[in-house]
Formats: structure tokens, C-alpha cells, sequence
């Protein structure tokens, strides 16, 4: 298994890829603008770019599309610095673009977050096609190749004609822009975090880095910051403030196959496929060592009820925050199919189960009834009316049972390694709280009849709790995030519908791909 070495200040310093805005180029005055929505954005650039770059003016013609405005602004204005970076501007920058419109972001947030991703994020996406990767070319992020995957955070008491009325996130599985093979995580924070890299929208508290650096560790004691493991998924998570700040998660997954000739006895990568989860005790000492609760009861669950389903450990994740306000997220899976071992990256304690049945799905979200109490109860009962919703079929059976779609194996005959995972479980470690939270994943791939269908289903279900919205809000704006397609074509948009418990109640999220490589994108 090949080692990457990159150098990151030649990376950084490279114009095609990365704006090279320094904080003595940004504005020592804010520029104020006038109140419409061109004079805002025009502001909002000047202030972050300083005098780096010449803007260019709006057309007095403009028109832009509708919910775009912000997106066809920065367009006209915003200097092209590559075909790279042109090409992810448009398959990667617009969805986000929409997302934020659509969930009415304020005008000069929406700004704030795109000249972000424009100087800072299109870089980290890779080489525009799957083919021209380096060494392992599947992500983690989806199963068409796309290695961005958005998420909506939807409350279910907000009107979505409200201001800010569902929070907008993403996760990038980066790779080389030129070279093609993927990029370590801690040179990514390093830089994300810096006075240059994070363009002064990334704050970071002191003690941001304490977790990093020993769960960097744990995981690699004899790999440096700016080396990468093929195959290892290295992923940063960008979570939209409507203030214009940005909020960031990372997470470490092991290869999907990792054959460790020459590492496996002096790394911790192994661990992946051990249900034994032992060795994650001296991690959570080190850490903070409130962990070590909630460890315990997820610890009982995994040798008891969960002992014979093969959990394995498949990921760790954190957020980037002061390690007292910091939550463990630990990414496990249940094997099911063959070939297909592949972990799944998202935020908290993950697990891949081959359960069917709700009330398996319940039991595995309340660790065998270890969790308990009336927010939970709450938290199961309207999880049962999602899987109903999501699952029509299931409605009248007396022990409702999920129907798995077969693998179909793409134009080139391989399967993607994600496709042999239908459900995934996290579990949140809070410090300071003695039990772990849940979150089920439903993995729409292998489990949707398409994505309208999808959507439309927890449309429904927000509407049964009580949620207000005109009708087909969710589906339309996906449809306008995604004009690629019809939603009602496929598969493929939808990369996971997740259900959490919260400390105050539940959530669900939905999880998006914006499908860079679709064929209807070469019609």
C-alpha cells in the first residue's frame, strides 16, 4: 500500500488552485455597500480580497436565476483560475450555492461561504475525472465518484420560507488537484486553520488541535502530517453558519481493503476489521476521560447483543473545538456483502448493519434498551413513522422489513464498495455525558426506488410532526440544486436519509451527491 508525500507550501502557494489571498491583501476597512443584493456581494468580496485580485463588474443586464443570484454574481465577478477550478465551480460550487439560497441564508453569509469555497475548497477536489486518480480512486463520499457530499440539518418546527430555516453542510474527501492521489487530513487542518487558510471565516478556539494531534497518533504513529495512506479517506466537514462563520469536523477512515504489508504492526489501521474495541480505551484516557462511560455502555452492547452482527471499528471522527466542548465520533460497521467492507465516513460513531427488520433498527439505536427515558421513546416512535414513510410498503406488516436493491455493477463491471452497505450506525461520545447518542443511517442506493420518491417521503414525514411548508418545498429545491436530472429518473442524489437522537430530542438529515460524473451530464 503506497505512501503519498505532498508538498503543501508549493500546494498552497499554487494560483491555479488556490486564490492567493494573504491576511495583509484583505481590506483594513469593512467596505460598506448599498442594499441590493449585487452591491452586498460586491462588498462582501472586497472585504475578504482585499486588493488580491480585480473583481469584475456586473452586467447592466444581469439577470439572475432565481435562488442563484448570489452564485451568478460571484460568477461574473470572481476571476477564473483554472479549468480545475471552473469545473468545480460549476458541478460543485452551484449546488451549494442553491442550498444556501434556498434555505435564505442571509445574502452576505451566502457570499461569505462561496468566495470561501472558491479560494480555498475547489483546490482540495482533485482532477476532474475518477480515471485520472492516483492510486485508490474510490471515495468514501458517494458511489458515483463524486467526492463532496452535502447534508441538510432539517428541524422540524421552522417554515421553510423562514430565514435560515435548515442548516447546510458538507464533507470533502480531498485529493490532489493535479497529481490525483489523495491528501492527509492534518496538513488540511493546519492550513484551513492558519490566518491565511481559513480567510478569517474558520475560528478556531484554543485547543482546537489537542484531539487531532493524538488521535493522529493513535491512528498513525509512524506517519507525518504530510503523508497519506492510499486508500485512507481523510475528510474535512464544513458546517454553514448564517453569520458567514464556518464551523469544521474531521474524520479518519481506514482503506476499504487495506492490504498493510509493512505498516499493519506499527499502525492501529487494523483495528478496522476487530470487533474488539479494547484498544479505543487508552485513546479516550488520553482524550478526556468522561469518554470512558459512554465507551463502556456502547462497549456492552457490541460484546453482547451486537457481538454476533461482526461490528467493526471503521473510522474516528471530532469536531474542531475545545476538547471540553468536543464529542467522539467513532465510525463502526457491520460486514453484510461480500466484496463489499467498505467504511463510511460521516460525523459521530458509525456502524454498518445487515438489519432488515425496524425493530432490529430500534434495538441497535438504543443499545439493546440500555438507552432509555422519554426523549428516547419520542426519538423511537417517530423514528418508526420515518421508516414507514420512507418505506411505504412496510406500513401494514406486523414486523416491518426493509427491501435491499441488488448490486448492479457500473458501465466498467466493478461494484463500488459502498454499495454493499444499506444501513449505518454512529454513536455520539458527548463529553461530560455518561451515554452515547445514536443516529441511524439508510443508505437510499441500495434502499430508494428513486430520489424524488425519497425526498417526497421525509417531506411527509416533517409534515406528519408537525413541521409547516408549502407543499413540494423539499422536493423543489433539490430539483433546483440538481437540474441535471429528474429526480425521478434514479438513484444516485441521495446518499443516506439519517434519523438522530439529540439531547433534546431527534433530527433528521439528508445526505446529497452532486453526481460529477453522471452520464445526463454528457447528454
Amino acid at each position: 500500500m503506497s505512501i503519498y508525500t505532498t508538498n503543501f507550501q508549493e500546494l498552497w502557494k499554487d494560483g491555479r488552485f488556490f486564490a492567493q489571498i494573504h491576511p495583509k491583501n484583505a481590506s483594513s476597512q469593512q467596505i460598506s455597500s448599498d442594499e441590493s443584493l449585487v452591491g452586498v456581494v460586491l462588498a462582501v468580496a472586497s472585504n475578504l480580497l482585499g486588493e488580491a485580485y480585480h473583481l469584475g463588474t456586473v452586467a447592466p443586464s444581469f439577470e439572475p436565476t432565481q435562488d442563484l443570484a448570489v452564485y451568478d454574481t460571484l460568477t461574473q465577478i470572481l476571476p477564473v483560475l483554472s479549468e480545475q477550478s471552473a469545473f468545480f465551480w460549476d458541478r460543485a460550487a452551484r449546488p451549494l450555492a442553491s442550498y444556501l439560497a434556498t434555505a435564505k441564508y442571509p445574502i452576505h453569509a451566502q457570499a461569505s461561504h462561496l468566495i470561501f469555497w472558491w479560494a480555498r475548497l475547489g483546490g482540495l477536489m482533485g482532477v476532474t475525472s475518477v480515471e485520472s486518480r492516483v492510486g485508490c480512486q474510490e471515495t468514501s463520499a458517494t458511489v458515483d465518484g463524486s467526492n463532496i457530499e452535502y447534508s441538510w440539518a432539517i428541524p422540524s418546527n421552522t417554515d421553510p420560507s423562514e430565514e435560515f430555516n435548515r442548516r447546510v453542510r458538507f464533507s470533502i474527501d480531498p485529493f490532489h488537484p493535479e497529481h490525483g492521489h489523495r491528501l492527509p487530513g492534518g496538513a488540511l487542518f493546519n492550513y484551513l486553520i492558519s490566518p491565511e487558510g481559513s480567510m478569517g471565516l474558520v475560528k478556531p478556539e484554543p485547543g482546537s488541535n489537542v484531539w487531532k494531534e493524538a488521535i493522529e497518533k493513535w491512528l498513525f504513529p509512524d506517519l507525518g502530517s504530510d503523508e497519506c495512506l492510499d486508500g485512507m479517506t481523510y475528510g474535512v466537514a464544513f458546517d454553514m453558519a448564517p453569520s458567514g462563520a464556518i464551523n469544521l469536523r474531521m474524520y479518519y477512515c481506514p482503506p476499504f481493503h487495506p492490504s498493510l504489508t509493512g505498516i499493519q504492526t506499527k499502525t492501529n489501521l487494523t483495528l478496522y476489521r476487530r470487533g474488539d474495541m479494547e484498544p479505543m480505551k487508552d485513546l479516550v484516557k488520553i482524550l478526556h476521560p468522561s469518554l470512558e462511560a459512554p465507551l463502556d455502555a456502547f462497549l456492552a452492547y457490541s460484546r453482547g447483543e451486537g457481538k454476533d452482527r461482526g461490528l467493526s471499528f471503521s473510522g474516528i471522527a471530532f469536531d474542531v473545538c475545545r476538547p471540553e466542548k468536543n464529542r467522539l465520533k467513532v465510525i463502526y460497521t457491520y460486514p453484510f456483502q461480500k466484496p463489499c467492507l467498505t467504511p463510511i465516513p460521516r460525523p459521530k460513531v458509525y456502524t454498518k448493519s445487515d438489519s432488515k427488520k425496524l425493530t432490529d433498527i430500534i434495538s441497535d439505536m438504543t443499545l439493546g434498551g440500555r438507552l432509555t427515558g422519554p426523549r428516547v421513546d419520542d426519538a423511537m416512535a417517530n423514528l418508526s413513522k420515518f421508516f414507514k414513510r420512507l418505506f411505504p410498503y412496510t406500513v401494514n406488516e406486523v414486523e416491518p422489513e426493509i427491501k435491499v436493491n441488488p448490486v448492479v455493477p457500473g458501465p466498467d463491471g466493478k461494484i463500488d464498495p459502498r454499495m454493499g452497505i444499506h444501513l449505518l450506525y454512529y454513536f455520539e461520545f458527548v463529553v461530560g455525558e455518561p451515554l452515547p447518542y445514536a443516529k441511524v443511517y439508510f443508505m437510499m442506493p441500495r434502499l430508494g426506488t428513486n430520489d424524488y420518491d425519497t425526498a417526497r417521503s421525509t417531506e411527509l414525514f416533517l409534515n406528519d410532526a408537525g413541521k409547516p411548508g408549502a407543499e413540494g418545498w423539499m422536493t423543489n429545491a433539490l430539483a433546483h440544486a440538481h437540474p441535471h436530472r429528474a429526480l425521478g429518473k434514479r438513484n444516485g442524489i441521495h446518499t443516506a436519509v439519517g434519523f438522530a437522537t439529540k439531547p433534546k430530542g431527534w433530527e433528521v438529515i439528508n445526505y446529497y451527491s452532486p453526481e460529477f460524473f453522471a452520464p445526463e451530464r454528457a447528454a
